[in-house]
């Protein structure tokens, strides 16, 4: 169990497969390129979201910029997203401020950039994933989904064994608040 700033963090098994095939995709520039890795769009993304989930977002999960507004719909301000990568990339996450828990769910990737209006918008890809169930929108099934798995946790592991590696977690480029 991963604890930061007194709030345990999960991750939803559809962000662990995201994160295993990004670190698999860092690895393998990592090895085409052993002194530029770091500079790889990747590589990027992958730092930024692991400072998201383990420094910024742990810090106070209830500042307002993470609110989004309607976009997933009325019934849906429970969700929250971080905004990264220049305003075109979007961590959503919920959390419970009773039990202090913090769950990431998903993150948008070069597919699914933020472009208003389009069927690919990271809004609107997230949404249908919503009313299709996965990832529940209910917080209990939510949480359950979520739970620790030793295996599953490979991939924050991976992710951060790159960072001890080569410092690129703690050396990005600052986040886009916009």
């Amino acid at each position: 169990m991963i604890v930061i700033n007194g709030w345990t963090i999960y991750a939803h098994p559809l962000l662990l497969d995201q994160l295993e095939k990004l670190t698999a995709a860092v690895e393998k520039a990592k090895a085409k390129d052993p002194q530029g890795w770091t500079r790889a769009a990747n590589a990027k993304v992958l730092a930024a979201v692991h400072s998201l989930m383990f420094k910024t977002v742990p810090s106070d999960p209830t500042r307002s910029e993470y609110r989004q507004g309607s976009t997933l719909g009325a019934s849906r301000k429970h969700w929250f997203r971080a905004k990264f990568g220049k305003g075109r990339f979007r961590l959503f996450f919920r959390f419970d401020s009773r039990s202090k828990i913090i769950i990431f769910v998903w993150v948008n990737d070069e597919t699914t950039l933020r472009t208003y209006g389009s069927k690919s918008d990271a809004y609107a890809v997230f949404k249908g994933m919503l009313d299709k169930g996965v990832p529940p929108d209910n917080w209990a099934a939510l949480l359950q989904a979520s739970s620790p798995d030793a295996a599953r946790r490979d991939a924050l592991q991976r992710m951060a064994d790159l960072d001890q590696e080569a410092g690129i977690f703690d050396n990005h480029a600052p986040l886009d608040r916009s």
